[in-house]
């Protein structure tokens, strides 16, 4: 499909920050079936996507009617239009009960494509979009030539164009211009050059009434004097004085704003500039009470010059800003814009406020609700939650305004509006007291049903506790329903953890499924071994009779590989501990723990008891401020989101505030401390496969120490401290290992050295293919997802300033053309994730040319084609 007028489809950009690379991918999908209106806002969202992909880069066309436009405003306009559509395919999304972690991700990877369409548009293009677009003098902003250009944030669709960062950027090429109308230069620019770069005429003397100079000069100086006696009047009077000094000074302002003296020229501009900004310097430097501008308010009204919509719902400097005649009109619609907008909220706030207070009156009387298992009840209980949290939130939104309004200087100023009074704000403590008070006389079951007609799937697993905070986080903030839910579900887990366990029932299959039962295993073993025989007589028990192994390479070789293969898997996904949602391991009391000197490596350890008596490992990070905790739990989780074995790690903070982190310690595991000579193929596999996790992590710490077989025969490395360190500057070579030689070579290096040279047991080899399903999963992670996950670890890192900083500051300053000294921390973070998502995507082709170019494995090459011999 071409991107011209013939399609419609599109999405949003992110705020002033670095670029980005975008995110083509959406967030993965749901485990449970779509429904039809998820399938197609998922497609709608792709289809917009993509073809924001192609006016970013556009393809060739063969049908010159489908080519993408080549003026950029035209372009921009379509890109515009596709961002659209892909926030309305998103907010489809969300209504059809899409998760708030898949709609983030999605909206991640909108911010990151957009914001990456509009870096890749030079300093002309945005100029001339932002003109067409409305912004006056876009010439005059972005002079420093340093970061991101503000015009990217003013043109960015992701965000309304009201917004206060969007009118500061209109407001700082507005006050510029008036420096240049006063005479002054900016960014070397007289008035003369920037009205020669916009291709217009300066402005000319067309004043409403005409003077001589010497008039002209006399209304410059009684401005002058009318300025002076309001900065007296703003000191050391209030109220009526006040307001006439205000008054007069704006008077005295207009007056010489619409002068007009041909003989003065271009003089006169320059005065009508300097006079503006002095009155400017006035009111920026006094404050303004409602009381000051109540007659002036009155007048403006009355002539017509104010409308009742302005005087009532705006803050008095935005009246005397809507008031001035040297406002600029794209200034003063923005402020018309926001007198109706706070108009609407204050209508909003009336509604619930009505229906919030039918049902809980206050002054100490019990909230109005409903039986819970009255007909209708559970969705009328759920609409009154989220009611009162709308209220609570429209309520702190008028806060900030409506008390310096002209409403609020009336006798009674909540006569009309009863919710904006600070008596009636919803308390969300006190509210939550008396809806508790009521659920207190509720059956559990009904209270689930109020639940999960506000989105808790999992009510029926929920407790009395969990629920009643679900429904209260409507209201309350010190609650999150996205982590009551995955409290209830890691209960659930637990629960059934134990019950299996209890009834000695084999283990559900864990997150890198799909392997065989021991008894599934053993049976097939068992007919091969029988078929090696080639015994038609009676069975034999293998007891009996020695089977004969069969010949490597043959079918039954194979097969017999693979059964290995996969309880090699299995016995590493027993035994090592599963994940726990890291909110919940935050929530435990650890014992006090006692040093662990036998346990090895660089920082010092101690062992304690988790709630449930299990053992668990801190380690402290004494020079980074736990940065490094950060940094070996997010590793963790990205190996285990690829199917690599790993013990899970959770950043974690003493008592004593010491930070660092903490992880299970893997019960009754030893040292691996077998040769080359003496590993098993599965063994070998598991290795590659730890490879490829290492290498994505940049972590190459992992020496024969790090490794641990565990009590079922799995194979597992432990201690990933090192992930990222020297992110950036790795290689991916058998020759690689920063941290030495010796007993520090990383194992994967040790097979890979004694695979080239002989040293591998018979028949045992390096299978290219072993690396498939982990690169597979790895690929089918979402960059949203990755970023996600890697974020705390970027952020915080590039604060504290480890390993990889340098080299990530280095590419920040290279991509963005800036001095290294100039970066910031949020730019070095984004370099950072940038290169993680770049070395995901390109972890297929970097292993296929390992495989080929430095193992000799021609097989290897099979790997760019999404497998593997």
């Amino acid at each position: 499909m071409g991107t011209g007028s013939k399609s419609s489809h599109a999405s949003y950009a992110v705020g002033p920050t670095a670029a980005a690379e975008p995110d083509d991918v959406v967030a993965e999908a749901p485990a449970e079936p779509m429904s039809d209106e998820e399938v197609q806002a998922k497609a709608d969202l792709l289809m917009a996507m993509d073809l924001m992909g192609e006016l970013a880069d556009p393809p060739f066309a063969i049908d010159p009617e489908d080519a993408v436009p080549t003026d950029p405003v035209e372009r921009y306009d379509l890109f515009v239009g596709q961002v659209e559509q892909a926030q309305e395919a998103i907010e489809k999304l969300k209504e059809a009960g899409a998760s708030d972690e898949e709609i983030e991700a999605h909206t991640k990877a909108l911010k990151a494509q957009t914001l990456a369409y509009l870096n890749s548009l030079d300093e002309d293009d945005l100029r001339e979009i932002a003109a067409a677009k409305g912004f006056e003098h876009p010439a005059l902003v972005g002079l420093s030539g340093k970061g991101q250009h503000p015009l990217v944030h003013w043109l960015d669709p992701a965000y309304p164009s009201g917004i206060p960062s969007k009118e500061k950027i209109q407001a700082a090429a507005l006050h510029r211009y008036q420096q240049l109308l006063a005479g002054e230069t900016v960014g070397g620019m007289s008035l003369a050059d920037l009205h020669e770069l916009e291709g217009t005429e300066p402005p000319t003397s067309n004043g409403s009434w005409s003077a001589t100079p010497e008039e002209a000069k006399a209304a410059g100086g009684a401005l002058t004097g009318a300025i002076n006696a309001y900065n007296h009047a703003a000191k050391y009077t209030a109220g009526g004085t006040q307001g006439e000094a205000l008054q007069a000074m704006l008077a005295a302002e207009h007056k010489v704003a619409t002068v007009d003296c041909p003989e003065l020229g271009a003089d006169l501009d320059k005065a009508k500039a300097h006079a503006s900004l002095m009155v400017d310097h006035a009111l920026t430097h006094n404050q303004l009470w409602a009381t000051d501008v109540k007659p002036l308010v009155a007048q403006a009204v009355a002539a017509g010059e104010l409308t009742e919509t302005q005087a009532n719902h705006l803050t008095p400097r935005q009246l005397v800003t809507l008031m001035r005649s040297t406002t600029p009109e794209a200034e003063a619609n923005s402020l018309t814009e926001l007198a109706a907008q706070r108009k609407q909220q204050l209508a909003n706030l009336d509604a619930a406020y009505a229906a919030h207070s039918a049902v809980a009156p206050g002054d100490g009387e019990p909230l109005k609700l409903p039986p819970a298992s009255a007909p209708g009840a559970p969705q009328a209980i759920a609409a009154w939650a989220k009611n009162a949290g709308e209220l609570k939130d429209l309520q702190h939104e008028a806060h900030g305004w409506y008390s310096k309004s002209q409403q609020f200087l009336g006798d009674d100023p909540f006569a009309e509006h009863p919710g904006a009074d600070a008596a009636k704000y919803v308390q969300p403590d006190g509210l939550t007291h008396d809806f508790n008070a009521w659920a207190k006389e509720q059956k559990l079951a009904d209270l689930r049903a109020v639940a999960g007609e506000m989105g808790m799937e999992n009510s029926a697993a929920a407790t009395r506790a969990h629920v009643q905070q679900y429904i209260a986080a409507s209201f309350n903030p010190k609650y999150d329903q996205q982590a009551i839910k995955d409290k209830v579900t890691a209960g659930a887990a637990k629960k059934e953890a134990a019950k299996a366990a209890k009834t000695a029932a084999p283990p559900p299959p864990k997150a890198n499924g799909g392997l065989a039962s021991d008894e599934g295993s053993q049976a097939l073993s068992n007919k091969l071994a029988k078929s090696s025989t080639n015994s038609t007589s009676t069975q034999v028990s293998s007891a009996a009779k020695p089977v004969k192994a069969p010949k490597p390479g043959s079918f039954n070789a194979n097969i017999q590989a693979m059964i290995a293969q996969v309880q090699q898997a299995k016995a590493t996904s027993q035994d090592v501990p599963a994940y726990v949602d890291a909110k919940e391991v935050a929530g435990w009391t650890f014992g006090p723990g006692t040093k662990a000197s036998t346990l090895g490596g660089t920082y010092a350890k101690t062992v304690h008891s988790a709630p449930d008596g299990s053992q668990w490992m801190f380690k402290a990070d004494h020079n980074h401020g736990g940065a490094l905790g950060h940094t070996e739990a997010a590793a963790s989780h990205v190996l285990s989101l690829g199917g690599v074995p790993a013990v899970p790690v959770y950043h974690h903070k003493k008592a004593d505030g010491t930070a660092g982190s903490i992880q299970p310690l893997l019960k009754d595991a030893k040292p691996f401390t077998s040769s080359p000579s003496q590993w098993t193929q599965s063994q070998v596999d598991a290795i590659v496969q730890s490879h490829v996790g290492s290498w994505f992590v940049g972590e190459h710490d992992g020496h024969q120490d790090n490794w641990l077989a565990t009590p079922s025969g799995g194979l597992v490395q432990i201690d990933r401290g090192q992930a990222f360190k020297h992110f950036g500057l790795d290689k991916l070579s058998v020759d690689y290992a920063p941290s030495g030689g010796g007993g520090f070579t990383p194992i994967h290096q040790k097979l890979y050295q004694s695979a080239l040279g002989g040293g591998l047991a018979k028949g045992v080899k390096i299978n290219p293919s072993a690396a498939h399903p982990v690169i597979k999963k790895f690929e089918s992670m979402p960059d949203a997802q990755l970023r996600s996950v890697l974020h705390t670890t970027a952020h915080e890192g590039a604060k504290a300033g480890v390993a990889w900083v340098p080299q990530m500051r280095s590419r920040a300053a290279k991509a963005l053309k800036i001095p290294q000294s100039q970066v910031t921390h949020a730019q070095v973070a984004s370099a950072f994730l940038d290169h993680a998502v770049e070395r995901k995507n390109n972890l297929r082709q970097d292993f296929a040319d390992f495989f080929v170019k430095q193992m000799g494995l021609p097989s290897g090459a099979s790997l760019k084609h999404g497998g593997g011999s």
